[in-house]
């Protein structure tokens, strides 16, 4: 039989070959030439990677305290994802965040370019879109025949996304601008041409979403309790009281809401929020003007939160002290992302803050960003599992409710700190955290139609798509097309919302109960470091583990 270490390393390296964007993201050792099968049969063969590793699981005694936790980290990850699929949930899969459409544009973005060689694979792979999105195209042509489909809303914005990317009959949109990247040399010819291939293929994409598909879609948003818990069951890892937290995050919300109000009006007395929120936000010297400039700061303020955090909060290594600032390209979604390191560290981790058109950027809300997105956020988190003795799927797993959890306490734990050194910054936390308490209200309102509580605007009418717009501006202080974005990511990806504020929730609760059995001998520090050790794992056994770290 074998162990639990062998069962997860054959698991990698099978998802690794199957899905090739996956094994991208991993940084792990898959076909450079191919790109991930997402049609009818590709999701087959991963259903039954998924069995396989679930059945081999099933009898093995871990043998040591990593396969312990990889054991369960594994059975669990592979069970939520599976449940997606049999749920038949891949084949209405239509989200501007993610899926086969940003998958496979993105995995452009984490090909080596820096050799003759490495050219030639992204030439190879620009070949392999055409097929990639026919085969997607596929599998929600099955959706409509199986009678599943996504909202209308969510086909529209995605192919105004794909359209976006794949350009105009004139130019290869995105495509032609990243090939041409390569200069002048031999491959010239042939990457313009996969280039042309590849945008027409998202062009014809974007156009049968919004003429064959968008007329079979449902005009319904939301997906009800039990599709939610699907979804639930995957991202969080466990089954969700879902009355529960919605009434937590009303709760949660109403309390930040009073503390953002404190903060206003240190910034201007008697203005309110909306007026702070305007000078913020329009004030020139408030904004870095020029693109270039706003990733030159957002770098600074990343290298500043690690060179302040090393050696005092967090031992890191020299070798994880490196995270990237990138700019991804127009089309994408609004918010910020990060991208792990590659499995042999030699990919640099990545943080990536979308521009959306914009030239001038105002900074009183990235400066939290950062801490959640690099460090001590997902930067230190995921890059720190990637040293620690751990399985091989558990160092490169991720479970939305254990890292964004984590991610969004790092942002509470810089302000415990004192590092929001200005009214302006620390009202920008503030915000971060009512707008992650107003997705939990909104994503449950949305998706289950529960009802908004008295006194909260929109009780009377209920919860509706501009309505979860206009929650956004208020809680977060962002953008109108900002807010938007995110609300359609919501729609598109059920009970991911909910991961930031619950997964936070778990982090908090377990810190304390350590801090209660450990008494005066608690250690912030060293309790850090034992719990980023513990790797991802769902709610129901984080929350067991935290105490004990």
């Amino acid at each position: 039989m074998a162990s639990v270490t062998e069962i997860s390393d054959r698991y990698v390296t099978e998802i690794a070959a199957h899905d090739p964007a996956r094994g991208e993201r991993w940084g792990v050792a898959s076909d450079p030439t191919r790109i991930s099968d997402y049609s009818p049969k590709g999701y087959a063969e991963l259903a039954d990677i998924l069995r396989r590793t679930i059945a081999a699981l099933r009898d093995v005694t871990p043998t040591s305290e990593s396969e312990r936790l990889g054991k369960g980290f594994l059975g669990d990850w592979a069970a939520g994802e599976l449940g997606v699929i049999e749920a038949g949930e891949r084949e209405r899969g239509i989200s501007n965040i993610t899926g086969p459409v940003s998958n496979t544009r993105a995995i452009f973005d984490l090909m080596d370019r820096s050799t003759p060689q490495g050219w030639e694979d992204v030439g190879s792979r620009l070949g392999a879109v055409p097929q990639t999105l026919a085969g997607y195209r596929a599998t929600l042509e099955a959706g409509i025949a199986h009678g599943r489909v996504a909202a209308r809303r969510q086909a529209i914005v995605v192919a105004d996304q794909c359209e976006t990317w794949g350009g105009t009959q004139a130019d290869s949109g995105w495509f032609g601008t990243f090939v041409a990247g390569y200069g002048d040399g031999p491959q010239r010819a042939s990457l313009d041409r996969g280039a042309r291939a590849a945008a027409a293929a998202y062009a014809d994409l974007g156009r049968w979403l919004r003429t064959e598909y968008a007329p079979r879609a449902t005009e319904v948003d939301g997906v009800g309790d039990e599709r939610y818990q699907v979804w639930a069951r995957f991202l969080l890892g466990t089954r969700l009281d879902i009355d529960e937290a919605y009434a937590w995050a009303w709760d949660e919300l109403g309390r930040l809401e009073a503390e953002k109000a404190l903060e206003c009006e240190r910034i201007l007395p008697g203005a309110g929020f909306d007026a702070v929120r305007d000078l913020l936000i329009g004030d020139p010297r408030r904004q870095i003007h020029g693109v270039d400039a706003y990733r030159e700061w957002l770098q600074y303020v990343t290298d500043e939160a690690i060179a302040g955090l090393s050696g005092r909060q967090f031992d890191i290594p020299e070798s994880i002290r490196r995270c990237e600032v990138m700019i991804p390209p127009e089309g994408s979604a609004a918010a910020a992302y990060y991208t792990s390191p590659s499995e042999d560290l030699s990919r640099p981790g990545r943080t990536w803050f979308p521009a959306m058109g914009r030239t001038s950027f105002p900074t009183w809300d990235d400066v939290s960003t950062v801490y959640h997105e690099a460090v001590p956020g997902h930067h230190l988190q995921g890059a720190t599992i990637r040293l620690v003795d751990l399985t091989r799927a558990q160092k490169l797993g991720f479970i939305s409710a254990h890292g964004e959890g984590w991610a969004l306490y790092a942002e509470r734990l810089m302000d415990e700190l004192g590092w929001f050194r200005t009214p302006e910054t620390r009202l920008g936390f503030l915000c971060a955290h009512a707008f992650r308490a107003a997705r939990i209200v909104v994503d449950i309102g949305l998706h289950t139609g529960r009802k908004i509580p008295k006194g909260w605007p929109g009780h009377e009418s209920g919860w509706n798509y501009d309505l979860a717009i206009q929650y956004m501006i208020r809680a977060g202080g962002m953008a109108f097309d900002k807010s938007e974005s995110e609300v359609l990511r919501y729609l598109s990806w059920p009970s991911q919302a909910t991961a930031y504020k619950l997964g936070e929730r778990t982090w908090l609760a377990g810190r304390e109960a350590a801090r209660a059995r450990a008494g005066a001998a608690f250690d912030l520090k060293r309790w850090h470091a034992n719990a980023l050790a513990l790797g991802p794992l769902g709610l129901d056994r984080l929350g067991a583990e935290l105490e004990n770290a």
